[in-house]
């Protein structure tokens, strides 16, 4: 419990009245539902990346029933690696039996909304996948060789 005096309790009033009145102010601008949608996801992103910092990729996606958008579905995968150079990494989560399975990762001269791009294979080469290297890093564990 706070002990506030008559005069600091008068403060803490103006100041609380203050910051209505520049909110009142603010939410006279008129914003269109994407931009409070954005905006509010923005700051989700920052807060959640403030409590993790190993939150290193995010998937958000809007899901429809009958056309309309009735849920929206966020992800956020943790970085589970770094990409140190061609080679063989280990995934990043264990399967079933407590093994990981082993990627061949290799750098493509290709970019993508400005991020490198990777082709990353199983050892047999029976799986590839073409990966962003935000996404990378939540997919693969550590270099092996």
């Amino acid at each position: 419990m706070i002990n506030l005096t008559r005069r600091q309790s008068l403060g803490f009033l103006a100041a609380v009245g203050t910051v209505s009145a520049g909110t009142v102010a603010v939410s006279a601008v008129t914003t269109t539902a994407q931009e409070r949608f954005d905006h509010h996801l923005a700051e989700l992103k920052k807060a959640a990346e403030e409590l993790d910092p190993m939150i290193g990729s995010w998937q958000v996606m809007p899901i429809d029933h009958d056309g309309k958008h009735c849920a929206v579905v966020i992800t956020a995968f943790r970085i589970s690696g770094r990409y140190e150079g061609d080679g063989v990494y280990e995934g990043g989560e264990e399967q079933w039996n407590g093994n990981r399975i082993k990627w061949r990762v290799s750098l493509l001269p290709d970019r993508q909304d400005g991020e490198r791009l990777f082709m990353v294979t199983t050892l047999s080469g029976v799986d590839r996948l073409q990966l962003l290297e935000s996404r990378l890093e939540t997919f693969i564990g550590r270099r092996l060789a």
